[in-house]
């Protein structure tokens, strides 16, 4: 298997179970993921999970016999429990859900979560599921790497991705967890939330950096300290630039009204400028003023 395949899946797993193990443990608790070649040539990976605190947290979530990163694969799906078919972990739940939104929940009294959510015939279906699972799948950043690790199995040289446990713990179906092509759609993350911190209009001198002539592109512009790339909304002043009337050349300045929005994603803070209106345009000087004094008589 060409590596480079190989790679990126290792990689997404790797980031599953981090955000999996942040959501369900909390980030004081990290985990190491190890991955072990099993032999030379064509060979299987083990996968070994580590939860080096693990004796601080037990039996915060499960009972102290049952080993903590055993859960936490056991959570994601990525190992059967019980004999049960993927162990109704986020896998499980993502493929009875097949990309169809959760409507409604209710908290059962045992910890479980009674979610609803419409069939394919507009009918409510309703399914039982552990907390700790629907813990996982509203968390953004695990349905993102599960995403990712999922779209491996679009390269032609990948059929199939499939876990097999290596405890000999009862608890354990010995079964592997099996993902296939058919599985690349099971996983729907939703579109990022983001909110307005800031919105502010301000007057600001800038210096053109590019020019973008296609409708849609962004200009990079300086304001003295940063560049900063502003979409044009000034159709009076596009029309200037589309019929040559309005010409630049380095250092020249363009007094304009900026409108700049601060949004708070779940990707982190990002920054939109709009120029929406270039109320001068101040050429570069040419050449060096002198100051002339009253000629003598």
């Amino acid at each position: 298997m060409d590596v480079r395949d190989l790679a990126p899946a290792l990689l997404a797993l790797g980031r599953v179970i981090e955000a999996s193990n942040r959501t369900v443990n909390g980030s004081d608790h990290p985990i190491k993921i190890e991955a072990v070649a099993t032999g030379i040539g064509s060979f299987e990976v083990a996968i070994d999970v580590i939860l080096p605190m693990w004796e601080s947290l037990r039996g915060l979530l499960i009972s102290p016999d049952v080993d903590g990163a055993l859960k936490l694969l056991q959570i994601i799906g990525l190992i059967s429990a019980g004999g049960t078919a993927a162990g109704g972990g986020l896998l499980w739940l993502l493929r009875r859900l097949q990309g169809r939104p959760i409507r409604s929940a209710v908290q059962n009294k045992d910890g479980t979560v009674t979610i609803r959510f419409p069939s394919d015939d507009g009918s409510e279906m309703s399914l039982v599921v552990p907390m700790e699972v629907l813990r996982l799948y509203q968390e953004i950043a695990v349905q993102r790497e599960l995403a990712a690790l999922l779209r491996t199995l679009e390269k032609e040289a990948v059929d199939t991705i499939a876990f097999y446990p290596r405890t000999k713990d009862p608890q354990v179906d010995a079964a592997p967890v099996v993902l296939t092509k058919s599985d690349r759609t099971i996983v729907r993350p939703p579109e990022p939330v983001s909110e307005t911190v800031i919105d502010t209009t301000q007057r600001m001198a800038l210096s053109i950096r590019s020019l973008a002539f296609q409708e849609g592109n962004k200009w990079r512009l300086f304001d003295g300290q940063n560049v900063i790339t502003a979409t044009i909304e000034d159709r009076d002043f596009l029309d200037k630039v589309d019929r040559s009337i309005a010409r630049f050349a380095k250092g020249d300045v363009l007094i304009c009204l900026v409108r700049t929005v601060q949004m708070q994603t779940t990707e982190g803070l990002k920054t939109e400028h709009t120029v929406l209106r270039v109320e001068d345009h101040r050429p570069a000087p040419t050449q060096f003023s002198i100051s002339f004094d009253d000629p003598t008589p």
